[in-house]
């Protein structure tokens, strides 16, 4: 899966809200991944964030506040990102490990050989 960025140059603040495009496919793994990320960094001076179809969603947006909330946003989607993309290399090695081990068992276990040239005959 490609990494999920914000689109800053899209950015918008309509009555004191934030609302910045998602660009790349925000899975619910992702989803979940970029919410958990919420919760263990905590919000800063500003409201609620959350993510509404394709977009990151910012309550209560206060003048000055912008290049922290920025930095803050963009650390929670890599902190997603890396999460997601740790999860789907752990499922991948999980796989070939499961597979090596078919193989070994099928190699090494004096039942199985048996059983098959039974079979075979």
């Amino acid at each position: 899966m490609s990494p999920v960025n914000l689109s800053w140059s899209e950015a918008e603040v309509k009555h004191a809200e934030l609302s910045v495009a998602l660009e790349g496919e925000a899975t619910k793994e992702w989803r979940q991944a970029f919410e958990r990320t919420l919760v263990l960094l905590g919000h800063g001076d500003w409201g609620e964030v959350t993510i509404k179809k394709d977009r990151v969603l910012v309550a209560d947006v206060t003048p000055g506040a912008e290049e922290k909330l920025k930095h803050h946003l963009d650390s929670v989607v890599a902190q997603a990102n890396a999460t997601v993309e740790d999860a789907e290399q752990d499922d991948e090695a999980d796989n070939d490990k499961a597979q090596s081990d078919e193989r070994e068992d099928e190699r090494s276990d004096p039942d199985a050989e048996m059983t098959e040239r039974f079979r075979s005959e």
